[in-house]
């Protein structure tokens, strides 16, 4: 191999070759040998110095390609190991009872759900944007965030899935992520939505999409049994005492489920008073119910019904 501090000098049409220093060293390593009568550039040096990083020299068992140690990473099994994407059987027979008609006020359906898989939705937002040389917008950077569905009247809710086919129904670019129903449910609490959208892309004539309440949304998120606001026993008590606190001309305070809302709040008024006397009762009742947390926490929409 010649040495790259070789060099030629023509002197009266014959080459002649220095000879080679007395201590005639290895070439430093990384450094490359040229052709006889090449030079090297001044920056061969540089070059011949750069090493590779430290993740790429030392292939260490402890970490990945990254150089990341693999100390204290959660790598946690599935706790759905046996998934293969299908509505949960318990689910999918509540849901059939549901629309069949057998479960009107949806109590058994949300049962189910208090420890039913459900996936929930993920995309793609980006984060960081750029142009290019010919002025096109495109995305450097991107995360991938849950899904809500925000309606006309401003309230969102959180779309929750049964199964993979009904999340490739609705949207095929949407990743589907296994939790269970309450994970979700605290979730949506999270992103200020006010209820769960179940199965959002179900056809009409097959029962349609399911909209299941604040009250259901804060009993799953709450871990807590779900009732119907007209068959919850504590919510009666709590309603019997917001109406002796309110005033004592109420003499009943009653939930029953409702057609047009949630539940139907019948106020029973003592006899004989006069229309401005039930106007300030109403609104001392309105005012003591909006006090009230549990009936807040229970009750998603209600309609005030007098005289019955």
């Amino acid at each position: 191999m010649r040495r790259w501090w070789k060099r030629r000098a023509r002197r009266h049409g014959r080459t002649e070759r220095t000879a080679p220093p007395e201590d005639d060293t290895a070439l430093p390593e990384g450094d490359t040998a040229l052709p006889e009568g090449d030079t090297a550039p001044p920056e061969a040096g540089d070059r011949a110095r750069r090493t590779l990083p430290a993740h790429f020299r030392e292939k260490s068992p402890l970490t990945d390609t990254a150089g990341v140690s693999w100390e204290g990473r959660d790598y946690t099994l599935s706790p759905f190991p046996g998934d293969d994407g299908q509505a949960p059987e318990p689910l999918a027979e509540a849901l059939s009872a549901h629309r069949a008609g057998q479960d009107p006020h949806r109590q058994h359906l949300v049962a189910a759900l208090s420890s039913a898989r459900v996936l929930v939705p993920i995309m793609a937002v980006a984060t960081e944007t750029g142009t290019t040389a010919h002025g096109l917008t495109g995305d450097n950077g991107a995360d991938m965030a849950m899904v809500s569905i925000t309606a006309a009247d401003g309230t969102t809710v959180l779309p929750l899935f049964t199964s993979v086919a009904a999340l490739s129904a609705w949207r095929e670019d949407a990743r589907p992520v296994p939790v269970i129903a309450p994970q979700a449910a605290q979730a949506a609490v999270q992103e200020g939505c006010t209820g769960l959208l179940l199965d959002p892309a179900t056809p009409s004539e097959e029962g349609g999409s399911i909209l299941l309440p604040r009250s259901v949304l804060w009993a799953l998120a709450q871990g807590r049994e779900w009732l119907p606001p007209h068959r919850d026993p504590e919510l009666a008590q709590a309603l019997d005492r917001a109406g002796q606190q309110a005033s004592a001309e109420v003499q009943g305070l009653t939930a029953r489920a409702g057609e047009r809302a949630e539940v139907d709040l019948h106020l029973q008024l003592r006899p004989g008073l006069t229309a401005e006397e039930v106007r300030a009762v109403v609104d001392a009742v309105t005012a003591q119910l909006g006090a009230e947390e549990i009936v807040a926490e229970r009750i998603s929409s209600l309609r005030l019904v007098l005289g019955s």
